[in-house]
């Protein structure tokens, strides 16, 4: 038991990189479908009908409103966060790649005279980016996901130009 106990400690001080990443991910997509969840809710009570079935309107909310969207964009590293190999590597990138675009787009609508809103956005595009900057280290990338640094610029460009479709797909859809 001891040494089995001692594998998995060294396996964590190894990858604890890698596992903060990945358990950023599982937070992130539990909080989004808490959050999707309430708010669905809370829409329902207010003009939710009693005398219909509860369901069909719970579904007609959640498709007319963006309320589960984020959980459900979550989901594509979500997938990612069980494996490590290339695709893998690709969903979760694009996943940072989409919350930096998006972060930028909307930051693109806010008040700048509130500085707190200000605060947040910057302290939120530098911790994705950091993210992004970890997922690039050789120790992850690399070792990890088996993605040698010669071919570590191509699948970025291709996990930005995902992240940034999705971006301006759902821009497209909220009709900016």
């Amino acid at each position: 038991v001891t040494t089995h106990l001692k594998i998995t400690v060294e396996y964590i001080k190894d990858n604890y990189l890698i596992f903060t990443i990945k358990i950023s991910i599982i937070g992130f997509f539990i909080l989004s479908l808490v959050y999707g969840i309430s708010k669905l809710i809370n829409h329902y009570d207010i003009v939710g009908d009693n005398d219909a079935h509860k369901l069909t309107q719970l579904f007609q909310i959640s498709t007319k409103n963006s309320y589960l969207r984020p959980a459900l964009i979550s989901l594509i590293p979500m997938i990612a966060v069980l494996r490590n190999n290339k695709i893998d590597w690709l969903l979760i990138q694009s996943y940072f790649y989409f919350l930096i675009t998006n972060l930028v787009f909307s930051a693109t609508y806010i008040d700048l005279k509130d500085i707190t809103l200000v605060i947040v956005n910057v302290i939120g595009f530098l911790f994705i980016m950091l993210f992004i900057l970890l997922m690039n280290k050789n120790k992850i990338s690399n070792l990890a996901y088996g993605i040698k640094k010669s071919e570590l610029i191509k699948i970025n460009m291709i996990a930005s130009v995902i992240g940034i479709a999705i971006t301006i797909i759902l821009a497209l859809i909220k009709g900016y």
